[in-house]
Order: structure tokens, then sequence, then C-alpha cells
């Protein structure tokens, strides 16, 4: 055998581990293209902030020094150099391969129709591209170019999305014709909830009431976009359910029309407007008129249903009624709505915390009748969830429900999951779940909750507040502000995002030695094993999803 055929052995030993070995990091890059809804530009953006985690800048320097050496050397590869290099750096690939931390994610890479197909073609053109350099260079110097094959594995996967892009698109206008010939056969009454955060919440607790007397669907989880509520009407609604809940979120002008072109509501509820995804948005003024966009897709007749405690929403209410349709607002402030309402409002008074729960007394003005009230008790927790009560309060009054019979329902409603969820932990220590996502109206009410329960040790764990764009600083300063009025121990989870909580904790005054910065969860646990005991109590608020972790990405 000669040395040029144990080289080009060689050479293919190594090539196929360089192909594998990308293959694995395509399907770290596709975790994150999936998280980020396929949207290239975002892909891009995070492959821009974790330049770390896509490419291993060593690698690049010693495959650039081969063929800077190939360049001044091409009679290299006829000497027992190349066979050696092709060992080497395939037992290189198969270390970096066995190395590899495993990771585990908060939310899963799911492999979907989409993500199969985006995951085929990009595996199809590495496969293309090294058969073509084998081919086409295999007695050439040049050939250990092969040896970045890792190292173009992202950007490999973005280019599979933009060529699938096309077939994505009509794939998803057949799906979304369908969806809206079945909602139009079946005919529900189909009530959609949009707002910069409270939504999910009303839309599980309007669920649960109505439950009690219509047969009723909801979209699950977080299904608030095209495709996701477009699988709901698809796989579930049918011909029995009466009444249709959906959820809609944005990320930009338009989104909510498109969704309400899908649905059809008939009913609106704009739970709040405030710098939620304000990155995304660019201006307030752009989430307002995104936001209401649902109020007008909602028909002659339909019912727009305002959070007056909020500023914006309660301007979009006066200019709803200035045309002459119906409106109904409510609130927790008394002040935001009026003494003598020409239509329909909801307040609440006198609200509590209990062992078990919330308290509130309900008014119900309805077509200027005089109030009725009603005295409500729930599970729930947080002076926010009183406002996603009062929402889902309204709907089920105009489709038919007596006061009494929401008050029993919502006697019934259980917590949310991970929106403060109140569990309890290992060693007689309390959790406040708020993990799903956060807010600063939401991060302020769990703040007060964990002022008002039990009476151990106050512990906060936040990485903060996220896609609030340039209040993001301040909101996040803000909350590490209060959090030293509340905490007796704070926990940071991210020591480059979470500066802005230090630095309101800093401002505040706040003792060094009951401040924390953790990397991850599993050093969070670590910490809250020696640092709690029986009676403490631990407000998780938010958890940030995989495309914001902090930690090295073992490629």
């Amino acid at each position: 055998m000669t040395l040029g055929t144990i080289g080009g052995m060689l050479f293919y030993f190594a090539t196929l581990t360089c192909v594998a070995r990308a293959i694995v990091r395509t399907t770290g890059g596709l975790h994150i293209l999936q998280l980020d809804g396929y949207k290239t530009h975002r892909y891009l953006k995070w492959m821009g902030q974790h330049l770390r985690n896509c490419f291993e800048i060593r690698e690049i320097l010693i495959v650039s020094g081969l063929l800077v050496i190939t360049a001044f050397y091409p009679q290299y590869h006829d000497t027992w150099f190349f066979p050696i290099l092709c060992v080497a750096w395939g037992g290189f690939q198969i270390y970096m391969l066995t190395r590899r931390k495993k990771v585990e994610a908060k939310k899963p890479l799911v492999y979907t129709a989409r993500a199969k197909r985006v995951f085929g073609l990009s595996i199809g053109l590495l496969a293309g591209l090294a058969v073509a350099i084998v081919l086409v260079a295999k007695e050439s110097p040049w050939r250990v170019s092969v040896f970045l094959f890792s190292e173009v594995s992202v950007i490999n996967l973005t280019i599979a999305n933009l060529l699938i892009y096309p077939l994505e698109r009509a794939i998803n206008e057949a799906y979304l014709l369908s969806a809206r010939k079945r909602i139009k056969a079946f005919s529900p009454k189909v009530v959609g909830i949009t707002g910069s955060y409270g939504k999910t919440s009303t839309k599980y607790i309007l669920h649960r009431i109505l439950s009690e007397k219509f047969n009723t669907l909801m979209t699950p989880d977080s299904y608030n976009t095209p495709m996701g509520i477009c699988k709901v009407i698809r796989g579930q609604l049918a011909a029995e359910h009466e009444i249709f809940i959906v959820e809609m979120g944005a990320y930009k002008r338009g989104d909510i029309r498109e969704l309400c072109n899908l649905a059809s509501p008939q009913i609106g509820i704009l739970t709040a407007v405030g710098p939620q995804h304000l990155e995304r948005f660019k201006s307030i003024e752009n989430i307002a008129k995104t936001k209401y966009e649902l109020i007008e897709s909602l028909p002659p007749g339909g019912l727009a249903v305002f959070n007056c405690d909020n500023e914006i929403c309660a301007e979009l209410a006066d200019k709803r009624e200035q045309g002459g349709s119906s409106v109904f607002r409510y609130a927790t402030e008394p002040s935001a709505v009026d003494s003598t309402p020409e239509r329909g409002q909801l307040t609440a008074t006198n609200i509590r915390h209990t062992e078990a729960g919330l308290a509130f007394t309900v008014q119900a003005f309805v077509d200027t009748q005089d109030a009725n009230e009603v005295e409500i008790r729930t599970q729930l927790l947080g002076r926010h969830n009183v406002s996603n009560i009062l929402a889902a309060m309204v709907v089920a009054m105009e489709c038919g429900m007596t006061l009494e019979e929401i008050r029993t329902a919502i006697a019934n409603v259980e917590p949310v999951p991970h929106r403060l969820q109140l569990t309890a932990g290992a060693g007689g220590v309390t959790i406040i779940d708020d993990s799903f996502n956060s807010n600063p109206v939401g991060a302020k009410a769990a703040l007060e909750v964990l002022t008002e329960i039990g009476d151990g040790k106050k512990v906060l764990v936040t990485p903060g507040m996220v896609e609030l764009g340039e209040k993001e600083y301040e909101e996040n300063k803000k909350l590490g502000e209060h959090a030293a009025g509340v905490c007796d121990l704070v926990i940071l989870v991210g020591p480059t995002r979470t500066i802005p909580i230090l630095d309101g904790l800093k401002a505040a005054a706040y003792p060094n030695q009951q401040i924390i910065v953790a990397l991850n969860l599993e050093e969070v646990k670590q910490h809250l094993a020696t640092r709690v005991q029986s009676g403490d109590i631990v407000l998780f608020e938010n958890d940030l999803p995989d495309n914001y972790n902090e930690e090295r990405v073992a490629s």
C-alpha cells in the first residue's frame, strides 16, 4: 500500500469525523433557531452575541496555519506528515464529540416537520460540500479546508433556513387556509386575548370559569402564533365546542391582525400595554397599535374589554367608545373608571391576601344599572391576578353566566403553572414559582406576595427581565432596588445579564454578603442547599430560555 493510498484513506476518515461533528453542532444551532421562531435575522443576532458558542477560534487558527503551510510547501501531502495530520485531526474531532458537555435544555429541541426539513437540507448541503471537496480537491493541498466543516455548520444552517423559506411559507398558507375553513364551519364564539402581559393567566382563568357551563377550548401553553393557533384549530377544535379562547402574541405590527384573520374573534380583551418585547417593537406606540389590532378586527356588535388600570388601555377604550362601539372596562383602582358609568364596567376593592389566597369585592355595573356586588375568593396570588380575574368575569357575564356562577367557578381556579404558583420545597422551604416569564408589573406583584407569605427568610432568585429594549436596564435596576427592601438574600442568575439588578441593589445600599451571583440553576441549587432552611420562602422570578444562556455551550 502506497503512502498516497494511506493518506487518502486517512483523509476520508478525517473528513467523516468532521462531518459527524458538524451534524452534532447543527442540532445545537437548530435548537436556537427553533427558539427564535425560525427567524433568520434573530438567529444571526444570537450568533453575533454568542460568537464563542458558534466558533472554535483555535481550530480556525490551526486550519488557517495549515493552509498557509500548503501555500508554501505543497509537497507536504506526499510525505508522512499528511497521514499523521489526518489521524490527529480525526482523533481530535472524536475527542471533542466525546467530551461534549450535556446541557439540559429548559425547552428541548422538538423535531417537528419543519425542524426535520431544515435539518435535512442543512445536512444535505454539508454532505454535498464534503463530496465536492473530496472529489474536486482530493489531490490538492487545499483539501485540508474540509477540516473547517464543524465551524461552518451554524452558517450552513442559516443558508438552509433561507433556502427552505418559500416551501415553508407555502406549507403554512395551506395549513392556515384549512384552519380558516374549519373554524368557519364550526362557528364557535371566539374570544381573543392580547396584551403585553397577563394574557396567558387571563386565558387559563377564563377557560376554567366558562368550562363550568360551556364546552370550551383554549389554545394551550403559549400557542399564540399563527401556526400554533392553526395547529389547535386543525387538531382539537370540534363541532361540540361552544367557545374558543385564543391567546394572541405579537412581535411586530400586523401580527395580531393576521391572527384575527385566522380566528375571527367576536370578543377581544386587551390586558395591558407595556414595554414587554420593546426590543422588537422599538416603541410603546408600536406596541399599542399592534395590540389594538385585535379591537379593530372585532365585528360590528363585538365586545371590546379593556384593563383601565393601564393608562394606555384606558385611552384606547375611550378611542373605541367614541366610535360608538361596545366597550367594557375593568380596574382595581376606582379612579381609573367612571363613577357614573354609561356602559359596562367592573371594579375590585378591598383587595387582600389571605392564607388561602386572594380576596376582594367586585362591583359590577352593566347598562347603567345599580352596582351588583360579589365577594370573590381565589387560590391565586398577586394583585395583578385580580385584573386577570376581572377580565375573565366580564367575558363570562357576556356569555350569560351569573355573578354567583362566576364566583363559585373562581373559587375552584387553580394557580396557573409557573405563575406565582405556591409549592412546598424540600426541607420545609416554601417555593413561589413565578418562572414562566417576567415583566415590571408582574415582578413587582411577585415581590409583594413574597413580603406577605410566611415569617422566614425571603429569598429572590432571578436572571432579570429581557426584551424591554431601551428600558431594560432601568426596569431591572428598579427590580434590584425593590428587592433590596423585601429580600434577605438575592441570588442573581447570569453575571452579565444581571448587572442592572446588581446596580439597583447597590444603589439601595443592600449588603454585599446577601448577594450571590450564579452562572446557572445548578449553582443556584448548591447555594440554596446551604443558605435556606425550614420556614424560608424562595421566589423564582423568571427563567430565561436557552437562547439567553450565558454558559459556554460545548461544541
